[in-house]
């Protein structure tokens, strides 16, 4: 009987680390853990439902001795698998079965794990010794049982063996698309070349070293070009594919598991991951350092997917996973990439993920902006926000029903006569928040106080409280060019999946209290948990450790009080802790001074009547004209050939007015209501194109991709 490690094995394989610059033997260590062993011992011999197995099958069917429950650990440099021993010894006389024993006890195997020279590519398992046990602890050295057990436990565990020959077969298809500047010839001499040698046993699994001959290729050094529209186009495609990989694998393995304790880890790694990638990227559009980010972020994975699969020994492709991806093979793999012509394409990566879940759902690695439910629950990230919306298709720009009574401040860009009561709104809004996420955290009432100036200054280091811009006359979201967000500067790509892009684009609310839950998530889990409160500096450092972990990731708590943090990393820490003294002297309005006013004295307080009525006036002077809205009598009268771009859908027709209006550009719009599920909705539409494509083009200049429909197509009596 064989067992073959099948696609796992072949990851594994294909992630060698190779340790030369010529043509020469290759020799990379290979660890098997007893865990996965056990499971693949279960797997082979112990396939009775119950796990557990005969082995005398007596014709008379008067005796029998059943194996369960098998142990694999390490003795004296051998591989000892014990195993509970249940034996019923009779024998037939007129057609009676006379019991002569009944025995409980176990069994002792002592076995060493071999390669054969004439099978390379497998492990075989060869008892050197065996003992029964009783449940005294004492041995059997003679006797009936004795005799007819030994006769049959060593060669059936001799049955027992690792086979890696499919891999290889598996690797054929794998192998171009991670070394295209191999031959056909080379690759499939190296793939000949490979067998196993050198197998031991340790205290924590087999070892062995798989050995082959890999020949080095010569590279040509080629001056870098500005890329072109469609390399651009690839190299986005290929970084955005390695996120999602990454994310749906931990993502599969923090639903494999109930402890809180790894989901944590496996949340932790992908931040940091996302935060490592987003600097990766800024430095530059290079392969090598988007590939170094890949590997050293499977490296972090790859401990935690092991305690995981240790922990659920019943499932096989966990715990082979685990085997045959170990953290040292990709980062050797990485370091010596140039050597190999090594590049991470896009087809790699599919084939990759189909290696580590054979599905074609999994496989497709699609990059999407969109909510992901399942990360939410997962790792229990903003729970608190509601999913109900004052609109159908909540991906629009516009507030959300749970901000509805901060509405004011969505759109409002600050002026010199509006500037005060714009920032005693936006810090009334701030206050708040801290207040309901702190109640959230149950953080000490100092605690709370130290959390309260720490998101009143992330948003003024971060945006100078600002949520939007104009650009070319236009209000739109504030932006940074590596895509962080609004008021708190929440990066887009780092939190995919775990925050309404849109939203956070033009829903203040929604943006500081996402803002909000990132830093509770790193003051709680790191800056307290930690004890930077214990450093010197005292309780504030609290609030300097999460602002770090929020600039740059969890691993970066301890940024702020590292001597060899990178300088420009330091001057952001201490413009921070800068502006958070300031705040915590109670000034924190000094805000203004960055959006080019002065510091509000408190003698200018506003009342929150005055900042409603600036905010309106504010409103109705952003285009200077009046919008012209249609109704369902201009629908009608169109040419029902032609096409309209369908913007969004909302449950009442304020909503859909107040969309018009923030959007802010000039044209045809109309609204027309209809029902669905026996509810009114209000449906907005935009210009009117003789042709589809003249839509299409025009539609490209909205964030989201709106509905191209005909006119005879719009549900309207």
């Amino acid at each position: 009987m064989k067992h073959s490690f099948g696609r796992a094995t072949a990851i594994f394989l294909l992630l060698l680390p190779i340790q030369c610059l010529q043509a020469e033997s290759v020799s990379v260590p290979l660890t098997l853990d007893f865990p996965a062993l056990q499971q693949l011992l279960k797997t082979q011999l112990f396939k009775d439902p119950s796990g557990s197995t005969e082995i005398l099958h007596d014709p008379n069917k008067c005796s029998e001795i059943v194996l369960s429950d098998p142990k694999l650990s390490e003795l004296n440099q051998h591989l000892q698998i014990k195993a509970r021993l249940s034996a019923k010894i009779a024998v037939k006389m007129m057609d009676q079965c006379m019991p002569l024993l009944s025995w409980e006890g176990y069994t002792q195997i002592i076995s060493d794990p071999v390669i054969k020279a004439d099978n390379p590519r497998v492990i075989f398992l060869q008892v050197v010794d065996s003992h029964l046990i009783n449940l005294q602890n004492e041995r059997l050295t003679s006797g009936i049982l004795w005799d007819q057990a030994r006769e049959r436990i060593h060669p059936y565990f001799n049955q027992y063996r690792i086979d890696i020959t499919p891999s290889i077969n598996d690797m054929q298809t794998a192998l171009p698309l991670f070394l295209p500047k191999h031959t056909h010839t080379q690759l499939n001499a190296l793939l000949n070349s490979l067998h196993l040698v050198n197998m031991r046993v340790s205290k924590s699994g087999l070892h062995s070293n798989v050995v082959f001959e890999v020949e080095n290729i010569a590279l040509v050094e080629k001056a870098e070009k500005k890329l072109t529209e469609q390399e651009q186009l690839q190299w986005e495609q290929k970084w955005q594919t390695m996120d999602v990989l990454l994310t749906q694998t931990i993502k599969q393995y923090a639903a494999a598991t109930e402890l809180k304790e790894l989901r944590l880890a496996l949340f932790d790694i992908l931040l940091d991951a996302r935060y490592q990638l987003q600097e990766a990227l800024q430095q530059g559009q290079g392969n090598d350092l988007v590939r170094h980010w890949f590997i050293n972020s499977w490296a972090q994975l790859m401990p935690v997917i092991k305690r995981i699969s240790a922990a659920h020994p019943d499932q096989a492709p966990l715990a082979l996973i685990t085997l045959v991806t170990a953290s040292d093979a990709l980062q050797a793999l990485d370091k010596l990439g140039p050597t190999l012509g090594l590049d991470i394409s896009v087809d790699g990566l599919r084939r990759f993920a189909r290696l580590i879940n054979h599905s074609e759902q999994f496989g497709a690695l699609e990059y999407d902006d969109a909510l992901d439910p399942e990360l939410l629950r997962l790792f229990e990230f903003n729970q608190d926000n509601e999913q109900h919306s004052q609109f159908i298709l909540d991906f629009w720009p516009i507030s959300s029903a749970n901000a509805a009574k901060n509405r004011d401040l969505d759109g409002w860009i600050p002026g010199g006569n509006d500037l005060n009561d714009y920032l005693l709104a936006v810090r009334k809004l701030l206050q708040e928040t801290a207040s309901r996420s702190g109640a959230k955290g149950s953080l000490t009432k100092q605690q709370q106080a130290v959390f309260n100036k720490l998101l009143l200054t992330t948003a003024w280091q971060e945006s100078c409280w600002r949520q939007y811009d104009v650009k070319h006359n236009k209000i739109v979201p504030l932006r940074s060019s590596t895509n962080d967000t609004g008021i708190m500067q929440i990066n887009e790509k780092v939190w995919r999946g775990l925050v309404d892009v849109n939203k956070l684009r033009w829903d203040m609310a929604y943006n500081i209290k996402s803002g909000s839950n990132i830093l509770l998530n790193y003051m709680t889990r790191y800056a307290i948990k930690r004890g930077e409160d214990k450093q010197r500096g005292g309780i504030d450092n609290i609030a300097r450790a999460t602002y770090s972990a929020y600039n740059g990731g969890p691993s970066q708590t301890s940024r702020y009080r590292n001597s060899n943090t990178p300088k420009q990393w330091q001057k952001v820490d201490k413009a921070f802790y800068s502006k958070y003294k300031v705040v915590k002297q109670g000034r924190e309005l000094a805000v203004a001074e960055c959006l080019g006013g002065s510091e509000i004295k408190p003698s200018h307080v506003s009342t929150q009547k005055k900042v409603l009525a600036s905010t309106k006036q504010v409103k109705q002077t952003k285009t200077g004209t009046k919008e012209l809205i249609h109704n369902e009598a201009w629908i009608k009268q169109q040419n029902k050939e032609h096409f309209t771009l369908q913007l969004g859908v909302f449950s009442s027709r304020q909503s859909a007015i107040g969309f018009v209006k923030q959007q802010n550009i000039t044209g045809n719009y109309a609204i027309y209501q209809f029902k669905k599920n026996r509810q009114d909705h209000y449906a907005v539409i935009y210009g009117r194109y003789s042709t589809r494509k003249r839509a299409e083009k025009e539609s490209r200049n909205f964030k989201a991709q709106p509905w191209i429909r005909l006119f005879q197509s719009i549900p309207i009596k």
